[in-house]
């Protein structure tokens, strides 16, 4: 079916189906359905409150846990007399700063105290405190509880719903454990109603388990019937018998709905009572209730109309959803295809742009690498014939004025010095390997010179597997050797050294020549700033072969940082990843 015939049968449809929702509402619009809204507000409500309740539980259940488990809080309060003065010291302070660190991460605890039995043991205010200040001793569960003891911390006094436990260490009784919660806290519906329907209560049951106590109400409205001054104990014999935790039932014929939730933990019933006067006039509000369905039905005809057309739309809305992804850089996106009509067609249209997109990308990429790898053989080849002769010549002098020995060595680094530069296929290699391969390439200089050239490595062990592009270090090894100390000829020093950031490494190579002026930096700089691909140039061509590099495996924010003062020396920085090579 076509798009445009798609919408023609919906807009008929609109104007059918509200005819049959209005009928069916003006028809089924009642007082019992009243009752129900209402028996569904009240049973919410309660449930709400419940779940404060058994939160507030869980609080007050893990705290117990964490004091009656503390075995070096139990030992000391046991036997206190093994303890010397410093170490009684360091147990109160430690426990007293453990439960505040408890009550800060739980802040609907209003206090945490322990009672002692041993005077011996002193008192750390308001925490640890001694047995005799609980007298009487509390109920297990007071719920209108004042510490009125605590003197003038008027702050600590309020009315709270306290939990008093005997601690005991050998079935031998040493004091006591007190959590507290503020009663507003505890039971938020009492203190923060404020609609004149509803009001609430906390029962108890009595001695012989057969009707309700009062134990704390909140009255708004004082002409409202109440459950106890009315001695409706038909009622609360319907609680007590219900067996139901949660349960509400309907009062008439004042169409009050009572509904409760007993805490068997507490032993205490959560009872609300709501109310709607409205309901007594059940005809008139009918009546209004046709009206108010055709404004309702009105609103309503117009959100269907807007949902439908939206929803008609929404094939549209994802091809410009993708079009505006696209746009933003995210060239793999697909959207789904639904239906057969001319919008499907154009989403597949899209999705196979998207594809090709993606495939010429990938294409791009892959071209990318190959100028990378292209880049690392030119830059392996820099070791010329030249620089191989005068190493060969210099082997060749000592062969006739030294030892076997030395020939020995300098071939030894040679040949490893050769193996690393001829492993084409390898790109990028371990920090290690690639200090290892600039110390052999000093060795050799120092092999064809008369000064002495000292090579100081301060990088951290730890860093030594990181991944780098294979010959980033000894072209600025060589480039220090040509500029700061060949010319020279006097014995010099080399140092490479490493800074970590959070998600790179910058290793830098600095030499202690006579630098370079501003203009001089500038220069080199600018030519680095330069993305220009070149295959040859002279001067820089290791530090922009290092440039490209970086910007090749790992994007534009990598760069070669190069620092210069006229007779302080140049030091040159190269960033990578901290990124670990592959075992």
């Amino acid at each position: 079916m076509s798009f445009s015939k798609r919408i023609v049968l919906v807009y008929a449809s609109i104007i059918i189906i509200p005819i049959l929702i209005l009928v069916m509402a003006v028809s089924s619009y009642n007082l019992h359905k009243q009752v129900q809204e209402l028996e569904k507000v009240a049973v919410s409500e309660i449930q709400n409150d419940t779940e404060n309740i058994y939160r507030i539980l869980d609080e007050i259940n893990s705290i117990e846990t964490v004091v009656t488990t503390d075995d070096r809080l139990n030992l000391f309060l046991y036997n206190p007399d093994n303890y010397t003065e410093d170490e009684t010291i360091d147990v109160l302070i430690e426990k007293t700063n453990l439960f505040e660190q408890i009550q800060s991460i739980t802040p609907n605890i209003y206090s945490i105290r322990i009672f002692t039995n041993n005077e011996k043991i002193p008192e750390r205010w308001p925490v640890i405190l001694q047995s005799w200040r609980l007298n009487p001793i509390p109920n297990e569960w007071n719920l209108n509880y004042k510490a009125d003891f605590l003197g003038n911390l008027d702050p600590l006094k309020s009315e709270s719903v306290c939990l008093t436990r005997e601690l005991q260490k050998n079935r031998r009784q040493i004091g006591y454990f007190q959590t507290s919660v503020k009663v507003q806290d505890f039971f938020p519906s009492i203190y923060s109603n404020v609609d004149p329907h509803n009001s609430q209560f906390i029962f108890r049951k009595d001695i012989n388990d057969e009707y309700l106590c009062l134990v704390l109400e909140n009255i708004l409205d004082e002409k409202l019937p109440q459950l106890v001054t009315e001695n409706n104990k038909r009622i609360q014999k319907r609680i007590i018998n219900s067996n139901q935790n949660i349960g509400s039932i309907i009062i008439r014929p004042f169409y009050k709905m009572v509904s409760w939730s007993f805490i068997p933990e507490m032993n205490i019933y959560l009872v609300t009572e709501n109310t709607n006067p409205g309901i007594i006039h059940g005809f008139s509000v009918y009546i209004f209730s046709i009206i108010a369905a055709v404004i309702f039905m009105t609103i309503a005809l117009y959100l269907i109309v807007k949902y439908t057309t939206n929803r008609l739309m929404s094939g549209i809305y994802s091809v410009m959803d993708g079009m505006k992804k696209v746009k933003e850089g995210d060239v793999s996106v697909t959207i789904p295809i639904s239906g057969l009509d001319e919008v499907a067609e154009t989403q597949q249209i899209f999705n196979s742009m998207t594809q090709q997109l993606s495939s010429q990308i990938e294409q791009i990429k892959t071209e990318q690498s190959l100028i990378a790898d292209t880049e690392m053989k030119a830059m392996q080849n820099q070791i010329n014939a030249h620089f191989l002769y005068n190493v060969l010549e210099t082997i060749r002098m000592q062969a006739v004025l030294a030892d076997q020995d030395d020939i020995s060595e300098s071939l030894q680094v040679l040949g490893k010095m050769m193996r690393y530069c001829l492993r084409w296929r390898i790109h990028r290699v371990s920090l290690s390997q690639e200090i290892e391969y600039i110390r052999s390439y000093v060795y050799i200089l120092n092999i064809r010179n008369d000064y002495t050239i000292s090579l100081e490595v301060d990088i951290p062990e730890e860093y030594m597997d990181i991944e780098i592009p294979k010959m980033t270090l000894q072209p600025l090894i060589e480039n220090a050797f040509v500029h700061a100390i060949e010319k020279t000829e006097n014995d010099a020093l080399l140092k490479v050294f490493a800074e970590v950031s959070e998600d790179r490494i910058v290793l830098s190579v600095q030499d202690f020549g006579e630098g370079m002026s501003e203009d001089q930096l500038k220069r080199i700089k600018d030519y680095l700033a330069d993305s220009t691909y070149e295959r040859d140039s002279k001067g820089s061509i290791g530090l922009k072969n290092i440039q490209q590099r970086l910007t090749v495996f790992y994007g534009e924010e990598y760069k070669v940082q190069i620092n210069s003062k006229l007779g302080e020396g140049t030091t040159i920085s190269v960033p990578v990843p901290l990124k670990r090579i592959a075992q």
